[in-house]
């Protein structure tokens, strides 16, 4: 009997190491936009980890992608580190990668000891945390004013890099230096392949999602996301740590891509030849020279290859699926044919250890001076009621109570933190634009809001001295292509500023329960006349008369929304002359006219020549 209960728990060993030597291990990926999945409707936009699983044998890794835009080490920890901390189990993996964001929501103590927090924490659970620090930004600079091709690229992160290697020291945890790695990356590959083909430089019509082309050296494109996620995968390969280099064997086989081009000299630039998974979506891109007429992309044996992604409107820009074998492409040009590949097949078993150094080692600085600033387009081409009821909401009022908003009221936060309104918006392109946002906080100390769209934007409301006193708040934000919820959050304890009015500095945009492009045929037709609107005001011409004296607003719309002209001013009893510009195009607009605090009628009128 005693030797049966042994040979049971003999057994039973065998079975419990067996489990733990082929359990999956998890990678969880913690960062910021840079690092996040995005949505279709910002394509070409990639995170580092939105393809990271294509690396990796999925019979052997699961890859979980908690990148959230705007994100920083303190705001992570706060709001999402309880849920991976949760489903951590010994063996897993965290990828902890902030730095970005951090130096406008939080400072470098925070920065520190969150992180350091997050990789203790991880460490406690029996997992495995890698540090891993921004990737640069395109923002390359001249070392000397003799030069002409710029040698350096500037710190965009100041000390963040600097820290990030400090607490994986302290810690005595993996590090893989993405901030020297991405740069010296970058200056391989040259300023304009760089923001062409790494970051999101966007020709006007390249991609259905960006109508309007796009500048933004920060983000990644489909290919700089996926160069990246590779060179992080090549460090995993070559780590002084034993865990890491443990892990690396479960990546998956790698497959070489030679990208050609037919002639040799056609093209101004053309993707880099690399490899990739089976499975991963390859962009191939080529920029002619001027004169070149481009045929197309065509395989190793000669077949046109068609697109994979609807959104590529580009002649010059393919999409492909990488299959299970090493092959070529060839871009071809007038007088060019396709390149048969010769090479083998057959997955790669070599890999880089590094990416090329062009310059010294650079280290960073923890001064702030040199950063561009964002600016703001203030040129709002449409603004939107946000008095009219929220498509959902926590907490909150549509109030006309206090005077001087702008059409028919405000939207009142509860005095919470965390309520929040949500609208339901259609955007014609992905992109930066500018947010202006009409607000009054008579509170004395500012309030914040978490203007959600996607990404997370916080943005301060400082006291306008009274609810009665109007400002406007400025943010630059990142569009998607197609429906977005914009959601404000209340981020202070006595809730959010009275919110009056929103709008966009891009022409198209429309709130999909509130549409208001088009108005029936039934709109008053009259030259310059105004009929009467109701007993206590009307329009004759340019005459305004009212039942009262008071504080008149008045307001003209064309059909998209955007105000043409406005006039305040306190006006008397009776008869007044209301000088409606002469020089306004013929068409229908929307008149708003208010009277102190209550709107007192909004009507279409056409006006004629």
């Amino acid at each position: 009997m005693n030797a049966l209960k042994k040979f049971f728990a003999a057994l039973l060993t065998v079975c419990l190491t067996a489990t733990s030597l082929y359990a999956k291990v998890t990678i969880y990926l913690c960062g910021d936009s840079t690092m996040q999945d995005w949505k279709d409707g910002y394509y070409p936009k990639r995170g580092i980890g939105q393809e990271f699983s294509f690396f990796w044998n999925a019979d052997a890794v699961t890859v979980v992608n908690k990148g959230v835009g705007g994100l920083y080490a303190k705001g992570f920890y706060e709001k999402y580190w309880s849920e991976i901390l949760n489903n951590l189990r010994a063996g897993d993996f965290v990828i902890l990668q902030f730095g970005i964001n951090d130096r406008s929501y939080s400072n470098e103590s925070e920065f520190r000891e969150a992180t350091t927090q997050m990789a203790k924490e991880a460490l406690e659970k029996g997992a495995t945390p890698i540090i891993v620090n921004p990737v640069r930004r395109s923002d390359f600079r001249y070392s000397s004013s003799a030069l002409t091709v710029p040698d350096s690229i500037y710190e965009s992160y100041h000390a963040y890099p600097i820290i990030a290697r400090e607490i994986a020291a302290s810690l005595n945890v993996p590090l893989i230096d993405m901030d020297t790695l991405s740069r010296n990356y970058l200056l391989s590959v040259g300023q304009f392949y760089a923001l062409r083909f790494v970051n999101l430089y966007l020709n006007a019509g390249e991609y259905s999602t960006y109508q309007n082309g796009n500048s933004d050296n920060l983000h990644l494109q489909q290919n700089g996301a996926e160069v990246f996620g590779r060179i992080i995968t090549e460090q995993m390969r070559v780590h002084p740590n034993a865990d890491v280099r443990k892990l690396s064997e479960s990546l998956a086989p790698m497959y070489a891509l030679k990208v050609n081009v037919s002639p040799e000299g056609s093209d101004s630039a053309t993707t880099i030849s690399s490899y990739y998974p089976a499975g991963m979506t390859v962009t191939l891109k080529t920029i002619p020279q001027p004169g070149k007429t481009f045929l197309g992309w065509f395989d190793s044996e000669g077949n046109k290859l068609s697109n994979s992604i609807s959104s590529v409107q580009s002649e010059y820009i393919c999409t492909i699926k990488m299959g299970a074998k090493s092959t070529g492409v060839t871009a071809v040009y007038g007088g060019g044919s396709f390149v048969p590949y010769t090479g083998s097949e057959a997955a790669l078993t070599d890999f880089p250890k590094g990416t090329p150094k062009i310059l010294e080692d650079i280290i960073p600085s923890a001064g702030n001076s040199g950063d561009s600033v964002s600016a703001f387009d203030k040129k709002i081409a449409r603004w939107f009621d946000a008095s009219v009821a929220p498509d959902s909401f926590d907490v909150g009022w549509s109030e006309n109570t206090n005077a001087g908003f702008t059409e028919n009221g405000y939207w009142n936060f509860d005095n919470a933190v965390n309520t929040f309104a949500d609208y339901r918006m259609e955007f014609p392109s992905a992109g930066y634009v500018t947010m202006g946002i009409i607000y009054a906080n008579g509170g004395t100390s500012s309030r914040r809001l978490n203007v959600y769209l996607e990404h997370d934007y916080h943005v301060d409301f400082p006291s306008t001295g009274s609810w009665e006193n109007w400002d406007t708040a400025w943010v630059n934000v990142d569009l998607a292509y197609g429906e977005e919820t914009l959601r404000f959050i209340s981020l202070t304890s006595d809730g959010g500023p009275n919110i009056d009015a929103f709008g966009f500095s891009i022409d198209g945009v429309l709130r999909k329960t509130t549409p208001s492009d088009s108005v029936k045929d039934s709109t008053l037709k009259i030259s310059r006349k105004i009929a009467a609107l109701d007993a206590g005001i009307s329009l004759h011409g340019k005459t305004l008369v009212l039942n009262r004296a008071g504080r008149v607003f008045v307001r003209l719309f064309d059909l998209h929304g955007r105000e043409v002209w406005r006039r305040s001013s306190e006006m008397v009893r009776g008869t007044s002359e209301l000088p409606i510009p002469e020089n306004l195009p013929a068409g229908i607009y929307r008149l708003v006219v208010r009277l102190g605090n209550e709107t007192l009628n909004a009507s279409w009128l056409e006006l004629g020549k």
